[in-house]
């Protein structure tokens, strides 16, 4: 039975005792009484009794001032009330009875602030236990204890259980996964004794917060493990993690040196500009913080003197079909592991090969305008080849024409636009002039054609390396426009005339044809017929 309710049980049982006839009833109140540990109570005793000199009162281990007497109500302070368990014997005299109530006090103390134990930072995925202590708080069956973490209840322990009067210690615990949605968040601790069923305050209080610290760094940074770097090269080294969280806190040192430092903005990277000054290796540390873990990498920096290559060529002009040579050459003090290369546009004269290269090639018409070039790479690194001034040749040639560039048999079509095809290949680019009976006629220039145009072009090309000459023979196809229509007629007219005329001789023959047999038969029926005559002798004579 809950010893809260026994107070009420033993009014009720008050208010009907007393031998039988008499009509005596006895309550108190507080019906639950409850006092703070060291505390002051009034207990007031009221009764039915009409006794003028009924009289009541309490028993008690605890100090105690009557306040009020009188035959109807009585009123006892209880002073200085420290006993956990105390009970209170409640008595009323009515015409010589004594009627008794015992109610039980409940004698409480407001908890201490709760305790809430340190929560070291936790990797994501590591479980850790959550330890609440909260002290001083009595009776403990009226307490309540909760964990949260911001608004949110991880564990609520009660003590209704516990019979325990006097103060004592409790542990409440529980067990968090850690989250990356828990970072930052606070855990507290809240311990609320509720005095509600008697009619007093609810005492709540709370822990100071323990901030969550949650972090994650999976892999460890990662770096360009070889940096090559030309001397007096500014170039930027990178240190990144993925996967870490909260945001990482990034140091690079180059030789034991700090660096300034430029974060991404997604907090991933840092990124720190190299300058060395000197040749050299040296080695460059990046250490990443996320939470309490740190993790570091290294890089080795190569630092090495790369001059541009120089290309030297004895004579950027030449005539088609000659030699030209030259060579690449770099600057004193360069890294022996340069290697270099010549070209010609596209085209490679020397393949990679070490300082001083040399090359040669035949200078082609084709090749005028070319470009000669020096590259030179560092075959470590993967730094960008350098190039040398590009050389532009010129390559001279005399005029040249043949049957491509003008061909020597050209027909026109009269009343049409022709062109005379004709040009020359050379460098200086020649000048072409053709002229026909001494009269000049410009190649190129779309002419309408007449029958005139007919004969034989004598084309010359010139430019300062000499000429080259070639006979053009043009022919034209001539024709009437007008007359070919009515030729074309005339022809077809007597096509068909001639065909008209066949099938009527073939027709006319077969007809003769039809006629001369048809006598045939006719006379040889009438020679039948006369040949019996004959032979009796009455035949006539032929006629001559």
């Amino acid at each position: 039975m809950d010893p809260a309710v026994l107070p009420l049980l033993l009014c009720a049982l008050g208010a009907t005792a007393g031998r039988a006839g008499a009509s005596l009833a006895l309550s108190v109140e507080p019906a639950m009484p409850a006092v703070e540990h060291g505390g002051s109570l009034l207990l007031t005793l009221r009764s039915t009794c009409q006794d003028p000199s009924g009289t009541g009162n309490v028993e008690t281990s605890a100090l105690k001032r009557l306040v009020k007497a009188t035959p109807e109500e009585t009123v006892v302070e209880l002073l200085n009330v420290t006993e956990w368990n105390s009970s209170v014997l409640c008595f009323y005299r009515c015409h010589g009875r004594r009627e008794v109530v015992t109610t039980k006090i409940t004698v409480y103390r407001a908890p201490d602030p709760p305790v809430l134990e340190p929560v070291p930072p936790l990797a994501v995925g590591a479980a850790h236990e959550l330890a609440c202590v909260v002290s001083g708080a009595a009776p403990l069956r009226l307490l309540t204890v909760t964990l949260r973490r911001g608004a949110e209840t991880l564990r609520t322990e009660t003590f209704a259980r516990h019979g325990r009067d006097e103060p004592a210690a409790v542990r409440v615990t529980h067990r968090l996964t850690a989250r990356r949605g828990d970072h930052g968040h606070n855990v507290t601790c809240q311990a609320l004794l509720d005095l509600s069923p008697y009619n007093h305050s609810r005492f709540t209080s709370t822990s100071n917060p323990q901030q969550l610290s949650v972090y994650e760094f999976p892999e460890d940074p990662v770096m360009e493990p070889q940096i090559y770097l030309e001397t007096g090269e500014a170039a930027n080294a990178s240190c990144a993690v993925t996967g870490v969280f909260p945001a990482a806190q990034f140091k690079l040192a180059l030789a034991d040196r700090p660096l300034p430092l430029a974060i991404s903005r997604d907090g991933h990277r840092a990124t720190a500009e190299l300058a060395p000054t000197h040749a050299g290796a040296f080695t460059l540390v990046c250490a990443v913080t996320v939470g309490p873990m740190e993790r570091r990498t290294e890089a080795t920096v190569h630092v090495y003197r790369f001059p541009p290559p120089q290309l030297d060529v004895g004579s950027a002009s030449a005539l088609a079909g000659t030699a030209l040579g030259g060579r690449c050459v770099l600057a004193p003090g360069h890294s022996a592991e340069i290697r270099l290369r010549v070209r010609a546009g596209r085209r490679v004269l020397a393949e990679w090969g070490p300082a001083p290269l040399a090359f040669a090639m035949t200078a082609r018409e084709e090749d005028d305008g070319l470009e000669l070039s020096c590259d030179a790479k560092l075959p470590v690194g993967g730094k960008a080849p350098k190039s040398s001034a590009p050389v532009r040749l010129n390559v001279t040639a005399a005029p040249r024409m043949d049957n491509k560039s003008c061909p020597p048999q050209q027909n026109w079509t009269e009343g049409q636009d022709e062109t005379l095809q004709c040009w020359a290949r050379g460098n200086p680019r020649p000048e072409v002039t053709c002229t026909k009976e001494g009269e000049l006629f410009p190649p190129g220039v779309p002419q309408p054609v007449t029958r005139a145009h007919a004969g034989t072009y004598r084309c010359l090309a010139t430019n300062p390396l000499g000429t080259d000459s070639r006979d053009v023979t043009v022919g034209v196809d001539a024709h009437d426009p007008i007359v070919l229509p009515w030729v074309l007629v005339a022809l077809v007219g007597a096509a068909l005339l001639a065909a008209a005329a066949g099938g009527y001789g073939i027709y006319y023959r077969q007809k003769k044809i039809r006629h001369y047999r048809l006598r045939q038969r006719q006379e040889l029926e009438r020679l039948r017929s006369e040949a019996p005559a004959a032979l009796n002798g009455s035949a006539r004579e032929p006629q001559a």
